[in-house]
């Protein structure tokens, strides 16, 4: 398409086009890789194009890369404008890097963006004095702060507990018209406004008011936008406390504040209340991320927590869900190690029902095992399995001819002896002369 284009000009735009869908579509290793090649092509990005890439990488917690290509932009003589500047603040404000965002709006590089973030910086760790300066500062500047930067402040206070820029902050909001004076109508559309923005300390200062003071009756809806935002906030504990709340009221909350609530418990020390909940919610229909619930089960193991290991790994794959292999690795490396082949048989065989499969290293293990049991068709069995999935090794072969010439199973020994050979997969001199001399049984 690039080609086809017949001056510089049509170039450029196609280029620039494609970079902002890549960066629409979040795709934003194929659009540094388009701006490589308007750079190879000798072009110049629009700021507007530059933005968009930028902000993607922004949005995906890519600062390095971010860093990286703003200095190629830069580099290639594109001003930044407004826009740059509030996509660099929120690149600086998610690392908390505060003092460098100050000297930016010092220098007069300054829009509402900047100031919001630099407030609710300043507001997460609880230095008020210096949040309140940037708010006069912007009410000064006639960057008429919203709701927004209003709740920054106030959800900061609740979390630090600071009585007096509370009710400073919400005589404000209310001044302004941002919250009624009166909330008996409006808790549910403004504690789901606070949620929305992840501002949960503030969410549930209006929510006890709601329940302790008022004696308000919420909208499911309302509990479902707590639950959902207190999960996303890494609130865990409070989560849990609320997702008991629904459980006793009967409240139904949607599908999106479950999942929301199943991941994050998926992050959490792996203690007999949250492995309960977990396999609660899975059973429900609730399957966490793979890689999330993989990393759970991992933790259960290394604790040496088998026993609920092993429940929420049965109820995973009896809901028909593949988590990553290496968290049945180590239930499969526990069973033959504490002599349980029956288990370690019926874990693989769920797994294989699911097209699912171990790592080398637990299949030689397994294959030990069964050995060792004199369960050789079996052994045999899993090697085929093996072999179709491409899992095997040196090692895998050195076990089979080994345990199948204890078996007196010389003709299957010498197959499976001739086929490691084909492939290139000879142990070293020693542990082959080791290997055959098994033949002589």
């Amino acid at each position: 398409m690039i080609q086809a284009c017949r001056n510089s000009d049509s170039q450029a735009s196609v280029l620039g086009f494609l970079i902002e869908c890549y960066s629409h579509k979040g795709l934003f290793l194929e659009g540094l890789e388009v701006f490589r090649e308007t750079r190879v092509h000798g072009y110049v990005p629009t700021i507007r194009t530059c933005n968009a890439l930028l902000g993607v990488l922004q949005r995906k917690g890519e600062p390095e890369l971010a860093w990286c290509f703003y200095g190629a932009v830069v580099r290639n003589g594109v001003s930044p404008d407004q826009f740059t500047w509030s996509i660099i603040a929120r690149i600086l404000g998610k690392n908390r890097n505060l003092e460098r965002i100050a000297r930016m709006v010092d220098m007069g590089m300054y829009n509402s963006v900047l100031y919001n973030v630099l407030i609710d910086g300043y507001c997460k760790r609880g230095e008020f004095k210096a949040a309140l300066d940037h708010l006069n500062e912007m009410c000064n500047r006639k960057l008429n702060p919203g709701f927004s930067t209003y709740s920054s402040i106030l959800d900061g206070a609740c979390k630090y507990g600071d009585i007096e820029v509370i009710e400073m902050i919400r005589g404000s909001m209310v001044e302004k018209k941002f919250i009624p004076n009166s909330l008996l109508s409006e808790y549910d559309s403004i504690i789901q406004k606070f949620c929305d923005l992840g501002k949960t300390y503030a969410a549930e200062m209006f929510i006890r008011r709601a329940w302790e003071d008022e004696k308000v009756r919420l909208e499911d809806a309302t509990y479902g936008c707590m639950l959902r935002a207190l999960s996303r906030g890494g609130r865990v504990k409070e989560a849990i406390e609320l997702h008991g709340v629904i459980l006793e009221r009967g409240i139904a909350v949607n599908d999106s504040s479950c999942y929301a609530f199943v991941n994050v418990l998926c992050n959490e020390d792996p203690s007999v209340e949250v492995s309960e909940l977990l396999r609660d919610m899975i059973g429900r229909g609730f399957s966490p991320h793979a890689a999330d619930l993989s990393k759970f089960i991992t933790s259960q193991c290394d604790k040496r927590r088998w026993r609920e290991a092993e429940d929420l790994l049965n109820i995973i794959l009896e809901k028909g869900f593949l988590p990553d292999s290496f968290c049945c690795c180590s239930l499969v490396e526990h069973y033959c190690s504490s002599g349980r082949i029956d288990s370690a048989i019926a874990l693989h065989d769920k797994m294989e029902k699911l097209k699912g499969g171990l790592d080398v290293t637990t299949y030689n293990v397994l294959l030990n095992g069964l050995f060792a049991k004199r369960r050789v068709e079996e052994a045999v069995r899993l090697f085929d399995y093996m072999r179709a999935q491409n899992l095997v090794s040196s090692e895998s072969f050195s076990i089979m001819v080994r345990g199948l010439c204890r078996a007196k199973e010389l003709r299957k020994a010498l197959r499976i002896h001739d086929e490691m050979m084909e492939l290139g997969l000879k142990p070293e001199r020693a542990k082959y002369k080791r290997l055959i001399s098994g033949f002589k049984y």
